[in-house]
């Protein structure tokens, strides 16, 4: 899959969630994740699930809104220019109020949105592998040299402020698949423990965590959001517009004991949330509320997660 293919109701109680619901029930609001209003926030701006904000449109893809350690950034722009700017008004979204822009890769569910951001906020930087930088800078919007000079690769990771780190990791042989996609993974390093977001979670989740504890010097994790890539054969999801459906590959799946060993593994590091969205799979993401009970949040389109504060300061 390329490029080429071409809530508000979620109102928090002081610094914590309302609500945020599993399959089959709701957890309260004391149960919920509770944070100083001095720290951060989440808010899942595109995406398949259920919608907490009329009018709000679903779609295969993501986006993630990160407003954190002085920084607001949009992860992944979704895959239609239309339904992002959609979605972003109708949230209060302003593109100008855009710091970065952070690509996973390059599959055209993650990034089809960016014209969406660039025509509203034309010095908007953009980071990403170097596959997507290529591809954005092959097509027509990027050959003006205004909008070009602004698409940045970076190496193994770099570091954005003092405690928000971007990590490039490739996919390698897995359940799953496909093999050999360069991801990049966001790290936000919170007094409570690393927050940690992912794509589709190509390289896999388990590694990803592993590998975002070893980069940032911390075991402990707060909440990991985003893809796992657990999907079932023969997974299918419409196109935007009129352009059909597409089967996603998914030629080695993850057997039920295969996700409860990974759910295992992720609990027994201690991690304290998890935030399956796009790219998951309705099987895995049972398995994983069952094993994670409360600490399990099921994410909805335009839901907002409060964050604690940054570990140092700036």
């Amino acid at each position: 899959m390329t490029s080429k293919f071409n809530f508000w109701m979620m109102s928090l109680i002081g610094s914590g969630l309302l609500f945020c619901s599993l399959p089959n029930r709701q957890v309260r609001a004391e149960d919920a994740i509770k944070e100083s209003p001095s720290g951060g926030r989440l808010t899942y701006v595109y995406g398949d699930r259920e919608p907490l904000k009329q009018g709000c449109q679903r779609a295969w893809g993501l986006a993630t809104l990160i407003d954190f350690d002085g920084k607001r950034i949009l992860f992944d722009t979704g895959g239609d220019r239309k339904i992002l700017k959609n979605n972003m008004q109708l949230l209060g979204i302003d593109p100008k109020s855009l710091d970065v822009v952070v690509i996973s890769h390059e599959h055209w569910e993650m990034l089809d949105g960016t014209p969406y951001l660039l025509q509203n906020n034309p010095q908007l930087p953009i980071y990403s592998t170097n596959t997507v930088v290529d591809e954005l800078g092959n097509t027509g919007l990027f050959q003006q040299q205004k909008w070009a000079e602004n698409l940045k690769t970076i190496g193994k990771s770099l570091k954005l402020t003092p405690n928000i780190i971007l990590m490039k990791l490739k996919s390698p042989p897995r359940h799953g698949g496909p093999f050999g996609i360069m991801e990049i993974n966001i790290i936000l390093k919170t007094k409570q423990g690393l927050v940690i977001l992912q794509g589709c979670g190509h390289p896999e989740i388990v590694t990803i965590m592993e590998k975002s504890r070893k980069l940032a010097g911390e075991k402990r994790v707060y909440l990991i959001s985003g893809g796992t890539r657990m999907l079932d054969p023969g997974t299918r999801v419409k196109l935007p517009g009129n352009a059909g459906y597409f089967n996603i590959p998914q030629p080695h799946p993850y057997s039920n004991e295969d996700v409860a060993e990974i759910a295992d593994k992720l609990l027994a590091a201690g991690v304290q949330h998890i935030v399956p969205t796009h790219c998951s799979g309705e099987r895995a993401e049972k398995i994983l509320a069952k094993k994670f009970g409360d600490k399990y949040i099921n994410e909805k389109l335009g839901m907002t997660i409060n964050l604690p504060p940054p570990l140092a300061s700036p």
